[in-house]
């Protein structure tokens, strides 16, 4: 059985295809996925995304997302907490949330750079609202790890799963020490990807989950193309063969260990 643990599938590029895309990943060994909102325009629809479909149990999460902090509004955290109390049992968690200071650009605007405080803000209140409701969290985090370390170090019941892995190893070892599991994706598939191939050889088996990030960071072959769940097949090995270890037991384990962080055998059906 493979998880993956992080899948936009409420996106709109998923829209004209997402059974489809549900049969291919559970032909691929698939049979749970974890599906982060990054925008309160996604909430309701990510919440749709829960149950069984087509032999695949999705998990919605619920989150603001720091990349599109301008789209964001400080009503959405009172609309968030009170959905997170409203859907209690069946969200997974808060999420996608944290801090990115890159200066990748949206919309032909450089947001990120001019953004910390307020990314800085969001990130808190949203922790705070996560350790209310006893949940664990999504992390994206972009050039900020010793910031989301240090504020995190304020909520050390907060646990959850860091996404798109790019700290080092000693950033990971701290997060892992709080709870966290790490998260392995497309990337690790890429020729320059050396560095991020032996930071995952050396870290605990069971604290890292495996995750797709469709539609994007796709693995090497269809870089520039859609991302799919199917491809955290395509993860596993990569990963298997970094670890000189079954891939079987990358399957088994990286399972275990988004069931055990996510909790998600505690979570109703919808």
């Amino acid at each position: 059985m493979l998880t993956d643990s992080h899948c936009h599938l409420d996106f709109n590029v998923f829209h004209h295809d997402r059974a489809i895309q549900l049969h291919q990943a559970f032909s691929a060994g698939v049979r749970r996925i974890v599906v982060p909102s990054v925008a309160r325009q996604y909430w309701q629809r990510t919440l749709q995304l829960s149950g069984e479909f087509c032999g695949v149990r999705l998990y919605p999460t619920l989150g603001l997302h720091p990349f599109f902090i301008a789209e964001h509004s400080k009503s959405d955290l009172n609309i968030l907490d009170g959905l997170l109390a409203q859907y209690s049992g069946r969200i997974a968690g808060v999420g996608e949330i944290g801090l990115d200071f890159s200066k990748k650009k949206y919309d032909g605007e450089s947001v990120l750079q001019d953004s910390k405080e307020q990314q800085l803000e969001l990130f808190e209140r949203q922790l705070i609202l996560a350790q209310k409701h006893e949940l664990p969290v999504i992390l994206h985090v972009v050039k900020a790890h010793d910031q989301t370390l240090k504020l995190l170090r304020q909520y050390p019941d907060v646990n959850g799963v860091v996404h798109a892995y790019s700290g080092s190893l000693s950033q990971a070892e701290q997060y892992i020490k709080q709870g966290f599991k790490i998260g392995v994706g497309g990337a690790i598939t890429w020729p320059t990807a050396k560095k991020k191939r032996e930071l995952f050889a050396q870290l605990p088996l069971e604290s890292l989950v495996l995750e797709t990030d469709a539609p994007d960071m796709a693995p090497d072959g269809l870089k520039g193309q859609r991302n799919t769940p199917d491809q955290v097949a395509v993860i596993a090995r990569f990963l298997a063969e970094c670890r000189d270890e079954p891939v079987s037991l990358i399957h088994r384990t990286t399972s275990e260990n988004v069931e055990q962080v996510l909790r998600l055998t505690d979570l109703c059906s919808s």
